[in-house]
């Protein structure tokens, strides 16, 4: 399952690759729109072309990953063609840190962390309950709360 990892040029390229390695331990195939297509440059003058190729990117996924605890916008947008195309959406954030309604709304799972290395356990088990309801009984699952704290 191919899971779009949302950042932003404020995040380091330490920390983008960390959340990809986490990504790939819980078994998602993972990609990173800074890492894997501008190479931590900013490649688009025109930021039309920009979001054109986000969206070319987000329809070769199977599900997108945002970090809500910051409140982003331009990893929101994201979020929002995701849900516009039928992706999973899996939302993470700090412990303690509220998301809206709508956000909610459009989540397919929820995982929260005290460190960014908590999320494995929460992406395992959301994938593993993906895959038995596709193949068990077709359910969909919609706002799973997985709380994830020292990595349980």
């Amino acid at each position: 399952m191919r899971l779009y990892i949302t950042s932003s040029f404020g995040d380091s390229r330490e920390d983008i690759e960390k959340l990809c390695s986490i990504v790939r331990s819980a078994g998602f195939e993972d990609f990173s729109f800074i890492r894997d297509v501008e190479n931590y440059q900013k490649i688009f003058d025109n930021p039309e072309d920009l979001m054109k190729r986000s969206e070319d990117e987000i329809k070769k996924s199977d599900a997108l990953l945002i970090d809500m605890t910051d409140k982003p916008t331009g990893r929101a947008i994201e979020a929002g063609m995701a849900y516009s195309l039928g992706k999973k959406i899996i939302a993470i954030m700090k412990r303690g840190v509220q998301i809206k309604d709508t956000t909610k709304g459009i989540t397919d799972a929820i995982i929260e962390y005290d460190v960014i290395e908590d999320i494995s356990n929460g992406l395992k088990e959301a994938l593993r309950r993906w895959h038995k309801s596709k193949k068990c009984r077709g359910e969909h699952i919609k706002s799973v709360r997985i709380n994830c704290i020292n990595g349980r």
